[in-house]
């Protein structure tokens, strides 16, 4: 049984196209979310952002039917990489967090570096060869 895909879909590129289009949109749409206060070159960045991270939506969306070869493992590696940074980003959050608040189990950083931990992860067990 191939615990990697899912009635023909890889779940690993599956699930990174389903945690990033919202963030993308969010990104492109609300940059100021992301920032203190209003500054255009910072906005312009963050719009950026949110087109790489469109565009890593659209690789995923194109493997996640690929057959498992080489050329989707390296795909699935790299993104896997990708991960590694919202979910340190959600670790110092969660590292502020705990400073000033108490418990942090239900909070949006949590949520963040759980979703980004088992994408990442299963990114990366693509990578390996893992089915």
């Amino acid at each position: 049984m191939n615990l990697m895909y899912y009635e023909g879909y890889n779940i690993a590129f599956l699930l990174h196209a389903t945690i990033e289009i919202p963030a993308a949109l969010i990104f492109m749409l609300f940059p100021s979310r992301q920032l203190g206060e209003y500054s255009p070159h910072a906005h312009a960045v963050v719009r950026q952002y949110a087109l790489s991270l469109l565009s890593s939506v659209l690789i995923s969306l194109v493997f996640m039917t690929r057959p498992d070869d080489d050329l989707s493992r390296a795909v699935a590696g790299s993104l896997a990489i990708y991960h590694t940074g919202p979910a340190f980003r959600s670790i110092a959050r969660l590292w502020r967090l705990s400073a000033q608040h108490g418990g942090l189990l239900l909070s949006e950083p949590f949520l963040y570096l759980v979703l980004h931990t088992v994408c990442g992860t299963l990114l990366f067990l693509f990578y390996l060869g893992y089915r």
